[in-house]
């Protein structure tokens, strides 16, 4: 282990190597290759031509910096001094060959969904993330370095900022030798693959979306509006033929192949990939759906006979014995169980269950060349870049011409909003802003971020735009929805500025016509605590468009105003709301009380204008639903809060707070971490209360956290969770 002081860091940014690469006089932005030693030596000619093709097609000033030292303190530190230097101040970094990895810690609310106990293994129980680099309000204590891997461990300080906004946008290029091939016979011929595409510059006009099996709630109109969604990104799409196609994973029994063919159309722009994820594996299909008798045997003893497989040869059991119990549970005869052993069956089974997903075997033994240019795997850990391998690795290390994949380093939240401003690569924004503005700790781009399309349309310099930090540029496109992703950064801009009232932002809201710019305002308004984040969350309940009402939906249950009971319950007796807006609506049924939900229930369904065929059967259902989602996490929070519980169990159910709080019961929290002796057991419920930034609980909670930061009473890891709760929620 060691540390670094300051003085080292000072000192190793003076050793920096940077070269010029060509001549850029009329240049105003830079762009940094950041790049270990070995791998410039093996592949010197391709980066050099590499940053001549960023300075020829994105006008970048091009510094190559060598990384001599091995240390990613030292690393941002080169990169904020050449953020901020008055010549060239670079825009955007890509970090190429064996750059260190930054795991980030004490920082899962930065996540989308990650939130591991990190009393596990530090390699599974931090966040891979590059954002260490790109992000420099982002303030880390060093924990020193893996034993083995190129790990560096950080803890997120509570006195840095507790959001993601990062300053440049960043990539990531980082071969290994897994597949039997060199790291850098990969790097060379990525680079050069990506000097090629780089100088054929295309539009976007080919569009492909799927949808895998399980991904928000198997929604259909989820789906249904995305589309819609898309041709708002890319609104020349429009008059063109089969501009934007779908694929999803219950179109037939197996989409595996499909999907693969379609990712190597050689016209194929832009691909977003909804599905599950691991970091060898694309999680398509589900369960057939079952349309004939004979399918439904089939089904039935090909699970029978994996159920036999795993308990005998993989547990031990008695072949007979389970045998049996399947028998008797299914009450099947013998026969249909008797080949379950034979090499033939085994063989077919096995390959059937294979071609359910895309692995990363699949791109050698099927000659899989992805050729979509750029495509963003909306799933968990299929970016995991610090692995030897991950599927996004497999995606750009290819003879395709896939040049840069948008994927997560860790597992990823299915409501996340994954296309935001997604239209800008189609207005010549360089691949690497969209990570940049996803919030989160896991977005990465893999390969080039300096990739983009050549505009649609000549409506803007679009990637000085995002360069700049002066909102005023966007002033211009306030009001404009011609494109809409336009309006929205101009929105994001002036809110962030502070240039843009709740009262605003809600006028915003009720008015504008677009689906996308609608999606902006309410998310602008949820880091307000104001009345009109209430009201918009009330109106959005009712939207046309799904996405807006899921949302809604969502922070309807993170507020727990009291005033939304009405708006839920409307959407609670509402006869055809979607499957994924059902789920955010249970969900949000359990963070309010009881009594009052069924109060404002018994009005409203017992009026004339609810019409149900066997209205009293209804009524009791719903009543039902409502009193289990309502109840659901009351025991869970007295468990967090009481001292008779054992203490494992009981941290385990403060963890659970995190997500499962009802608003109202905030205050029982904060009653426990003053009740509380046990330090431990103060600084995880203060945690759990900094989840609540969006409640309406917030500001009472920031008050509670600020006294607890400053009252010496409390012990000193206690009190810098609470300075870090309140900067969280403040």
């Amino acid at each position: 282990m060691h540390n670094y002081s300051f003085r080292n860091i000072a000192l190793a940014a003076f050793m920096l190597l940077m070269s010029f690469t060509g001549s850029t006089a009329a240049v105003k932005r830079g762009f940094a290759i950041v790049i270990d030693p070995a791998s410039l030596r093996e592949a010197n000619a391709e980066v050099k031509a590499y940053a001549k093709a960023i300075e020829d097609v994105n006008g970048l000033r091009v510094f190559i910096v060598e990384d001599k030292w091995g240390v990613p303190d030292s690393i941002r530190a080169t990169l904020r001094r050449m953020h901020a230097q008055k010549d060239y101040p670079i825009e955007g970094t890509v970090l190429v060959g064996d750059i260190p990895v930054a795991m980030l810690r004490d920082a899962q609310h930065l996540t989308s969904a990650f939130k591991m106990n990190q009393k596990a293994d530090r390699r599974d129980s931090s966040v891979p993330s590059d954002r260490y680099y790109d992000d420099f309000g982002l303030l880390f204590t060093p924990l020193g370095r893996d034993s083995v891997k190129p790990y560096f461990y950080y803890s997120l300080r509570a006195d840095s900022r507790q959001s993601v906004r990062p300053d440049i946008y960043s990539g990531r290029i980082r071969p290994t030798d897994a597949g039997g091939t060199s790291r850098y016979a990969k790097l060379r011929a990525y680079l050069s693959k990506a000097v090629a595409e780089k100088r054929t510059p295309r539009t976007i006009r080919q569009v492909l979306y799927f949808n895998g099996h399980g991904y928000v709630s198997g929604s259909l109109m989820a789906r249904i509006d995305e589309k819609a969604g898309l041709y708002e990104h890319f609104p020349w799409l429009r008059g063109q033929r089969n501009a934007i196609s779908y694929i999803s994973h219950d179109q037939q029994d197996v989409t595996k192949f499909l999907l693969m063919n379609e990712l190597q159309r050689p016209d194929l722009d832009y691909a977003i990939l909804h599905h599950h994820g691991a970091p060898d594996t694309q999680y398509m299909d589900g369960t057939p759906r079952i349309q004939t008798a004979e399918r439904a045997k089939q089904f039935i003893q090909e699970y029978c006979r994996g159920y036999l497989r795993h308990y005998v040869e993989d547990r031990g059991q008695n072949k007979d014995t389970v045998m049996a119990a399947l028998m008797k549970r299914f009450d099947i005869p013998a026969s249909w169980l008797s080949n379950t052993f034979d090499p033939d069956v085994v063989r077919k089974d096995s390959t059937a269950d294979a071609n359910e997903d895309i692995t990363i075997p699949d791109f050698k033994q099927y000659g899989y060349k992805p050729n979509c240019r750029v495509v963003m795997i909306d799933a968990c850990f299929t970016g995991s870049f610090h692995l030897d391998d991950c599927i996004a690795d497999e995606y750009i290390f290819n003879p395709g011409r896939t040049v840069a994949v948008i994927a997560n380093s860790v597992n990823v939240l299915q409501d996340k909003w994954s296309d935001r401003y997604m239209g800008l690569l189609g207005l010549g924004a360089p691949v690497g802003f969209l990570p940049r503005v996803s919030g989160y700790l896991e977005s990465q781009v893999i390969g080039d971020p300096t990739y983009t399309f050549a505009p649609a349309a000549e409506v803007a310099d679009v990637p000085a735009l995002l360069a700049s930090s002066d909102y005023k540029v966007w002033g211009k496109y306030l009001k404009n929805e011609q494109y809409p992703d336009l309006r929205s950064v101009a929105i994001e801009r002036y809110a962030e500025a502070g240039h843009l009232t709740p009262a605003e932002l809600l006028e915003i809201f009720r008015t504008s016509r677009s689906a996308l710019v609608r999606v902006e305002a309410l998310t602008a308004l949820s880091t307000t605590h104001s009345d009109e984040f209430v009201k918009a969350i009330a109106l959005g309940t009712q939207d046309s468009y799904e996405l807006v009402q899921r949302f809604a939906l969502n922070y309807l249950g993170k507020s727990g105003d009291m005033r939304l009971i009405p708006a839920l319950i409307r959407i609670a007796i509402t006869n055809n709301t979607s499957e994924r807006c059902n789920f955010s609506a249970k969900n949000a049924l359990g963070m309010f009380p009881f009594d009052k939900l069924m109060s404002e229930f018994e009005r409203q369904f017992n009026s004339d204008s609810v019409c149900y065929i066997n209205k009293a059967d209804v009524k009791r259902q719903i009543a039902h639903a409502i009193e289990s989602n309502a109840t659901k996490w009351l025991e869970s929070v007295d468990m967090a809060v009481s001292d008779t519980v054992k203490p494992k169990i009981r941290m385990r159910e403060i963890r659970t707070t995190r997500n499962y709080c009802p608003p109202f019961l905030a205050q029982k929290l904060m009653d426990a971490v003053r009740a509380s002796r046990d330090s431990d057991v103060q600084k995880a419920l203060i945690e759990s209360l900094g989840w609540r930034d969006c409640s309406y609980m917030a500001p009472r909670i920031a008050a509670f956290a600020l006294e607890i930061s400053k009252d010496a009473s409390f012990a000193p890891e206690v009190r810098d969770e609470a300075l870090k709760t309140y900067n969280r929620v403040k």
